[in-house]
């Protein structure tokens, strides 16, 4: 079952594009943009040489994923590398912004410290599973630092998988984002990522007293 909140930014994510697209493109090229996405999903692209999902988040992570890849595919064909990678990354931090927002609370230091160890365990729980693409640990350290570690990142392995590895750093890019702009109470500090070849995505926030 696909979460709603997942469908919900679909949605917007596609208005997004749909705005995006006509303002920089005009109508033609925009319905000719949509309407290759559109025949490529049809074909089961990108994934029909990848075989069925391991399981559900890799399932749930190829959707995230789908639309991006095939809209910048069918961008290059029309204009140039560098201008696709700009629509598309505009468009990707946008709907990524706005999946976040959905489905990760404001992070209030008051809030957390206050929970005994089990509601706060359940609670990070909660956020982490949120991230369909990844295999993260949530953690307080103390009453200063909060730390989410990624070790496996599902939207790397499948962009490696089908030749868009440096695609990857878009999504990462609507985190950083999010947790700088959306979530004040806290500040971001990440000193390495797997999609820029590190060996996790290193998240390490700080409250701001």
């Amino acid at each position: 079952m696909v979460p709603f909140e997942l469908i919900q930014s679909e949605l917007y994510g596609g208005g997004v594009a749909v705005k995006k697209l006509w303002s920089e493109l005009g109508p033609l090229h925009t319905l000719r943009v949509l309407a290759d996405v559109a025949v490529s999903q049809a074909q089961g692209e990108p994934w029909r040489g990848l075989g069925k999902p391991a399981d559900r988040k890799e399932a749930l992570s190829r959707r995230q994923l789908g639309a991006a890849v095939l809209l910048e595919r069918a961008l290059r064909k029309i204009t140039t590398p560098d201008t696709a990678r700009e629509l598309v990354s505009h468009i990707v931090l946008t709907a990524s912004i706005d999946f976040l927002e959905r489905n990760v609370p404001v992070l209030r230091k008051d809030k957390i410290l206050s929970m005994n160890d089990t509601s706060r365990d359940r609670y990070l729980q909660r956020i982490q599973n949120k991230f369909f693409n990844a295999d993260a640990d949530m953690r307080l350290d103390g009453e200063d630092k909060l730390y989410m570690t990624i070790r496996r990142c599902r939207f790397v392995e499948l962009l490696d998988a089908i030749g868009e590895r440096d695609m990857a750093p878009l999504f990462c890019e609507g985190d950083r984002v999010f947790f700088d702009e959306h979530q004040p109470d806290i500040t971001l500090e990440r000193p390495q990522t797997l999609s820029c070849g590190g060996a996790i995505c290193d998240f390490q926030f700080s409250w701001i007293d």
